[in-house]
C-alpha cells in the first residue's frame, strides 16, 4: 500500500489513465444535499486566500498494471467513487458554462485535462469510467445540447442539473480556485502484496455508509479478475439486484432477500446488521465454481421473493390475490418458507389448487393468531423449519400436519377459540390493513365473483349485523348467538 496526499486536479489530470468504477461498487447515489455541502466547501475554500487546501477524504485505487487495448492505465477505484463522480460533473458543469461564454481556452483546459483521454479511441475517451448504468448519463452530459432530454432517470442527471443551475460567470473563477485546494488521501493498493477486501471491510467500519447488500456485493466480485467480474455480475448479481425490490416504493430489498435466504440454509434468523458476516462465514472464499452454485441457488429463489414482494408481477389471477393478502398481512417472516414452496410449484412438483391451500393456510394460520394475540415472535422459529417438515408424496398435508401439531405459543388455533376472541376482539381499532383484510375474506367467501375492498371508495363500514335483522338471523344464529350480537352491535 502506498499513501500520499495528492491534490484532487492533479488526480483527475493524469494522462493516458482511466478511472474505472467496477461493477461490485454501489450505485452513485449521492443526494442534492451531499452537492450543496460539497459546492458550498469548494466556493469558501476559493474566497479563503489564507488556506492552500481543503480536505476531502480518501480514494482508495487497485494498481493492478491493467492496460486497456489501446495501451491506457486502468485504475480500480474501490472507495471514493461518490466523491470523485461529483467533482466530474462539477467540471462537467464548468466546461458547459465555457462554451456557453465563449471562454476556448477554458473549454480546452478542462475537457482535456480533467475530462477526456484526448488521443484515446471513442470507447475510451472518458477518464471517468462508471457502472454501465451510469456510463450513458455521463456521456449524455458531457455532450447533449439544452435541447435533447435523457432517457430514463439517473441521480448523474439530477445533480448535474443542480450544478448546471448554480454554476454561473459570478462564481466560475472561485469555483476554479477552490478546486485547486482540494486534497485527498491518495491510496494505492497492489493486489499482490495487499488485501483489497480487508482494507475495504476497515474503511466501512470507519463511516462509510453500506448496506449489507453492498458488503456482500463486493466480496463476491472483489477478487475475481476483471472477465469475471463482468460475467458473474451481468448473469447473477444484476438479476439479484432486479428482483430484490420494493417496486412499489422503488426501494431496494436485497438485505432483506439475502437474510431470508440465510435463514433458510442456517435455520437461524441473523441480526439485520450481521448479514454480510454470517454470509462470509456460510460461504468462505471458494473457486469460481463454489460460487456460481451459490448464486445459481440465489438467482433462482430471487424470482419468487420478487412475486412475494410484489404481487401484481403473478400472472395468474387466483394466486396473484392469495400474494396480494399475504403482503397486506405482512407475513415477511414466512418468505424464506414461501419461497421454496413457490419454487417447488413452479418446477410442478405441486399442483396451483396446492399451492393456493398453502398460501391460505399460512394466512389462516397468522391472522388466527393474530386474533388471539398470540406472539409475533415465535413465527420466526415456526416458518425458518416449516419447508424441512414437507413430505413431497403428502405435500400439503404434512404442512397441515406439522403446523396443527404446534402447542403453547406456537399452536394454530382452533375453530371455537377463534370465533369466541373474534367476538371480544375491537376489529374497528385494528391496524386498517389487518381490518380490510377480514372485511374482504367476509366479503368474499363463497363469492363467485371477486370484490376488492382496499382501496374501493365505493365501499364503506356500515354495520355487519343489521339494525333491523329479519327472523331469518336469530334461526340461523340460535338464541345465543342472536342476542349476543345485538347487545354487542355496533349498529
Amino acid at each position: 500500500m502506498k499513501a500520499n496526499e495528492t491534490k484532487v486536479d492533479k488526480f483527475l489530470a493524469t494522462n493516458e489513465t482511466i478511472f474505472a468504477i467496477p461493477v461490485y461498487q454501489r450505485n452513485y447515489d449521492w443526494t442534492l444535499f451531499q452537492c450543496k455541502q460539497l459546492l458550498h466547501d469548494i466556493i469558501e475554500t476559493g474566497k479563503n486566500d489564507k488556506t492552500n487546501a481543503h480536505f476531502i477524504g480518501s480514494i482508495v485505487y487497485v494498481h493492478d498494471d491493467v492496460y486497456t487495448a489501446s495501451g491506457l492505465t486502468e485504475l480500480t477505484i474501490i472507495d471514493g467513487q461518490q466523491r470523485l463522480t461529483t467533482i466530474t460533473l462539477i467540471y462537467i458543469a464548468l466546461y458547459r458554462l465555457a462554451k456557453e461564454i465563449d471562454n476556448q481556452m477554458l473549454v480546452n483546459r478542462i475537457h482535456k485535462t480533467y475530462l477526456i483521454n484526448e488521443f484515446a479511441p471513442e470507447s475510451e475517451k472518458l477518464k471517468l469510467k462508471p457502472t454501465e448504468n451510469n456510463k450513458d448519463a455521463l456521456k449524455y452530459i458531457l455532450s447533449a445540447s439544452d435541447g435533447d432530454k435523457f432517457k430514463g432517470y439517473s441521480k448523474i442527471i439530477e445533480n448535474f442539473d443542480y450544478f448546471k443551475s448554480v454554476i454561473k460567470v459570478d462564481n466560475i473563477e472561485l469555483i476554479q480556485k477552490g478546486l485547486s485546494k482540494l486534497i485527498f488521501v491518495d491510496i494505492a493498493l497492489d493486489r499482490q502484496k495487499d488485501n483489497p477486501q480487508r482494507i475495504f471491510e476497515s474503511l466501512n467500519s470507519t463511516g462509510l455508509e453500506l448496506s449489507q447488500a453492498d458488503l456482500i456485493r463486493n466480496y463476491i466480485l472483489m477478487d475475481l479478475s476483471r472477465i469475471n467480474q463482468d460475467r458473474i455480475y451481468k448473469n447473477y448479481w444484476e438479476v439479484i439486484e432486479r428482483n430484490a425490490k420494493d417496486e412499489t416504493l422503488n426501494k431496494t430489498r436485497i438485505s432483506e432477500f439475502i437474510r431470508d435466504y440465510l435463514t433458510l440454509k442456517n435455520k437461524e434468523i441473523p441480526n439485520k446488521g450481521d448479514v454480510y458476516a454470517k454470509f462470509k462465514e456460510k460461504y468462505p472464499t471458494s473457486t469460481i465454481d463454489e460460487l456460481e452454485i451459490v448464486l445459481s441457488e440465489l438467482k433462482s429463489l430471487v424470482k419468487y421473493y420478487n412475486k412475494l414482494t410484489n404481487p401484481k408481477n403473478e400472472a395468474d389471477r387466483e394466486i396473484k390475490i392469495q400474494l396480494e393478502y399475504i403482503n397486506r398481512l405482512e407475513i415477511n417472516v414466512a418468505f424464506p418458507f414461501l419461497m421454496k414452496v413457490y419454487e417447488d410449484y413452479s418446477n410442478s412438483i405441486i399442483e396451483k389448487n396446492t399451492f393456493i391451500s398453502i398460501l391460505s393456510l399460512v394466512q389462516s394460520f397468522t391472522f388466527r393468531r393474530f386474533v388471539l394475540g398470540l406472539p409475533t415472535n415465535a413465527l420466526n422459529k415456526i416458518f425458518m423449519n416449516l419447508y424441512d417438515k414437507v413430505e413431497f408424496d403428502n405435500y400439503l398435508f404434512s404442512i397441515q400436519k406439522s403446523l396443527l401439531q404446534r402447542s403453547g405459543v406456537q399452536k394454530f388455533p382452533r375453530d371455537n377459540e377463534t370465533i369466541s376472541a373474534l367476538k371480544e376482539k375491537d376489529v374497528y381499532n385494528i391496524k386498517p390493513k389487518n381490518r380490510t383484510y377480514l372485511f374482504e375474506r367476509i366479503e368474499n367467501y363463497k363469492n363467485n365473483e371477486h370484490v376488492i375492498i382496499e382501496g374501493n371508495s365505493d365501499i364503506t363500514i356500515e354495520h355487519i349485523f343489521p339494525q333491523n335483522p329479519d327472523a331469518r338471523w336469530k334461526i340461523e344464529l340460535g338464541n345465543d348467538n342472536y342476542n349476543w350480537y345485538s347487545d354487542n352491535s355496533c349498529g
